[in-house]
């Protein structure tokens, strides 16, 4: 029983904050391959459910996205962080820092808002970066 809660908490941990998921399984004694495995699973199930979950959003608040009024926009460090990473990297880049620096859910929701077109691309793509990252971050903890 203790064993299948510690791996579903890694499970979902990877889901949604990536970067722990390794340390957390590394923490509780896991084998390299079985944190790989499990932070891996994890990530490419949040990917799944948050662009899932993005898409639905978008689709059911068409207007909510788009400005009713011309206001003055607040910019924030991580707004345009988010934005420079979209403009200068394309999905490729949000792939890239998504699992890592932005995390999962922010991630899949950007790329099911401005990448809504390309959705199989997308999904392939965020889940390659996330099976790489499970790897080195796994690698580097181990190693270590």
């Amino acid at each position: 029983m203790e064993f299948w809660v510690e791996v579903l908490s890694v499970f979902f941990l990877s889901s949604v904050k990536f970067f722990a998921g390794p340390i957390l399984a590394k923490s509780l004694g896991f084998t390299y391959l079985g944190s790989v495995a499990i932070t891996s699973l994890g990530g490419v199930f949040g990917v799944f459910l948050f662009y899932n979950l993005g898409t639905k959003i978008v689709n059911f608040f068409p207007n909510f996205f788009k400005p009713m009024q011309k206001k003055k926009k607040i910019f924030t460090k991580k707004n345009k962080f988010f934005v420079n990473v979209i403009r200068n990297y394309g999905l490729f880049g949000l792939s890239i820092f998504s699992p890592v620096l932005i995390s999962i859910p922010v991630g899949a929701f950007l790329a099911a808002r401005f990448f809504n077109n390309q959705k199989k691309i997308a999904l392939g793509v965020m889940c390659i970066s996330v099976v790489l990252w499970s790897v080195s971050i796994s690698s580097f903890l181990f190693l270590v």
